[in-house]
């Protein structure tokens, strides 16, 4: 039977640890290499262990993988609920020089980006669908991430800008202003202001650019 304070670590951890995590609580590496042995919990892959199946989340566990890694385009789309479209892979970024080998076996689409496009500014935490905390690009990054994006699913950029220009949480000012640091900005005046117009927004409408 799996110790208590195992159990109790995994169970503050919606059901998945690393040894890093699982120190924290004062549990060794070698005891969580025995649970497994003892089949009380699983190994998913190096440095990462399941309570049970049950507890699967493949957004967190990529992250815990790629603890530099932020989810981007599309999948950013997904996860700020701009789109009811689901990618077939997961849209992640990594820092320039970084080479992910085993990308399509992970179902991983890698962009490689700036390194100064991984700062703290451009990057929020929210929870995943099994409230684990994942790293994605905010709100309007992700919008000029798609509007610079060469290949987005079709359809797919129309219906995430309704969707923001009809957000409560939008931040105009914040989306120029990436918009002319990403030169962007063209797009911005052709395809997110004429949605915003028909709504009559009066933040739109009090921009002037």
């Amino acid at each position: 039977m799996i110790e208590d304070t195992l159990k109790h670590a995994f169970e503050e951890n919606n059901g998945i640890l690393t040894p890093e995590i699982a120190t924290d609580y004062g549990i060794h590496d070698s005891t969580l290499r025995k649970a497994v042995e003892r089949k009380d919990i699983q190994k998913y892959c190096r440095g990462i262990y399941l309570l049970d199946d049950f507890y699967f989340d493949d957004l967190y566990i990529i992250q815990l993988q790629y603890p530099g890694a932020v989810y981007s385009h599309e999948t950013a789309v997904m996860l700020h609920t701009l789109s009811s479209y689901s990618p077939f892979f997961y849209h992640v970024s990594f820092g320039r020089g970084y080479h992910l080998s085993n990308a399509k076996e992970q179902h991983i689409k890698p962009h490689y980006i700036s390194k100064n496009e991984l700062d703290d500014e451009y990057i929020e935490k929210i929870d995943s669908w099994d409230s684990n905390p994942i790293k994605v690009t905010n709100l309007e990054k992700t919008i000029v991430d798609m509007l610079r994006h060469k290949n987005p699913m079709p359809g797919i950029v129309d219906e995430m800008i309704h969707d923001y220009v009809t957000r409560e949480d939008k931040n105009i000012d914040k989306l120029v202003d990436y918009a002319c640091r990403f030169d962007v900005l063209t797009s911005v005046k052709e395809r997110v202001f004429p949605f915003a117009e028909s709504t009559n927004d009066e933040e739109f409408n009090n921009q002037k650019i």
